[in-house]
């Protein structure tokens, strides 16, 4: 597609799949930033849905396919644990934290986003084919069920 204004857009016909469009408006690139409200979430299941939650390191992984903003992280459970020691998940970028104040999910309750107690990112800028991992640091009575994680954000 050849340089057109907005205005003219319309009169040049349907616009195809392939056909990408670069705005520019007052010297800045549109295109650039609308790549930084795009929003992108990786979900991970961290374990079963029916074997009791253990904690340990690894408990999931995938590498990072592009490099990545994380402007958010939650966990969730399919059933929850309903006493003991809060229930708080780590997730790593080639073996160190992401996060300075790791997931919660408190006793009875089956996600982060209600925790009394919200992660904090330290450390927003995943690498490209940065290997992260998923790792249960604590856990109370047994009985936890299907933990998934969320991390959300935006491609950089």
């Amino acid at each position: 597609m050849t340089d057109k204004k907005i205005s003219e857009l319309a009169s040049n016909g349907a616009i195809g799949s392939a056909d990408l469009i670069e705005l520019v408006q007052s010297s800045v690139n549109v295109k650039a930033l609308l790549s930084s409200v795009i929003t992108q979430s990786f979900i991970v299941a961290a374990s079963d849905l029916t074997t009791a939650i253990t904690a340990g390191t690894s408990k999931a992984y995938f590498p990072m396919p592009y490099a990545f903003t994380v402007t958010e992280v939650m966990a969730t459970l399919l059933t929850a644990q309903a006493s003991g020691s809060i229930f708080t998940v780590d997730i790593n970028e080639n073996g160190t934290s992401i996060l300075s104040t790791k997931l919660t999910i408190d006793n009875t309750e089956t996600s982060s986003l209600t925790a009394s107690t919200q992660p904090v990112i330290s450390d927003a800028s995943l690498a490209k084919g940065g290997v992260i991992t998923i790792d249960v640091d604590q856990i109370g009575a047994s009985g936890a069920l299907g933990l998934i994680v969320t991390v959300v954000g935006y491609k950089t």
